[in-house]
C-alpha cells in the first residue's frame, strides 16, 4: 500500500484509514498500533516540515514483520525521544513503546522513518 499526503490537518486521519485494511481484522493484536503509529509519524511530517508525503506499507504474514514507512522531503531528522523537549520529540516515545523496532532512514532530498510491529507467534 501506497498513499500519498498533503501538508493539511487531515492527512492523519486519511492515513489511518488507508492503512486500516491491512490490520483491520477484527481480532489483529498489532492494529491499534499500528494506527496509532501511522497518525503520530504523519503528524510530525504536518507538524514539523513544510511538506507532506508518502506512507508505504506491506504485511508479508505471517513470519515476517509488518513494515510501515512515512517518508518526507525535508531532511532535518527527527528528534530523538531522548531528548524529547516541550518542543516536540515526545511523539517519538509513542512510536518506540508501540511499535517492535522503529528507526531512520536518511536520503535525498529527505528522510523515511520506519516501524515494524510482530505479531505474537501462536503457542
Amino acid at each position: 500500500m501506497v498513499v500519498q499526503f498533503d501538508h493539511d490537518a487531515s492527512a492523519p486521519r486519511r492515513a489511518r484509514k488507508a492503512i486500516r485494511p491491512l490490520v483491520d481484522a477484527g481480532d489483529d493484536p498489532i492494529a491499534s498500533s499500528v494506527e496509532a503509529v501511522t497518525s503520530e509519524l504523519v503528524s510530525n511530517v504536518v507538524q514539523h516540515t513544510s511538506d507532506g508525503g508518502t506512507v508505504k506499507a506491506w504485511d508479508p504474514k505471517p513470519d515476517v514483520p509488518f513494515r510501515l514507512e512515512v517518508t518526507d522531503t525535508d531532511p532535518a531528522l527527527p528528534m530523538s525521544p531522548d531528548t524529547a523537549t516541550d518542543d516536540g520529540g515526545r511523539g517519538l516515545h509513542i512510536v518506540a513503546a508501540l511499535a517492535d523496532d522503529w528507526g531512520v532512514e536518511h536520503h535525498r532530498p529527505g528522510k523515511t522513518v520506519w516501524a515494524e510491529f510482530n505479531r505474537p507467534v501462536p503457542d
